[in-house]
């Protein structure tokens, strides 16, 4: 499945990702299997800067979803083709 995905709002992960926005193919259908993906694929840098100690997305990164802010089960929740995601830092102040 292909999903857009904004990191825009994690600068750190620029020089791993080489770009802030892009569409993404993976095979699964939940945030959880597309941010596995993601591991496999930038390796350590990108987990370090995404994931806490439990492997779940860090506390401190919002996720929006199709412009709604995933709150609870944010791992878990399932994802269509064409769908948005965007990763954001928790804002300061």
């Amino acid at each position: 499945m292909k999903v857009l995905v904004n990191f825009g709002g994690l600068p750190i992960l620029f020089r791993t990702l080489k770009k802030k926005e892009f569409e993404f193919e993976f095979c699964g259908c939940t945030v959880r299997e597309l941010i596995d993906e993601f591991v496999s694929q930038y390796g350590e840098p990108f987990k370090k800067a995404v994931l806490d100690n439990d492997g779940d997305v860090d506390v401190e990164i919002r996720i929006v979803h199709n412009d709604i802010h995933l709150m609870e089960d944010r791992m878990g929740t399932t994802l269509k083709e064409g769908d948005f995601l965007a990763f954001r830092g928790a804002c300061l102040g």
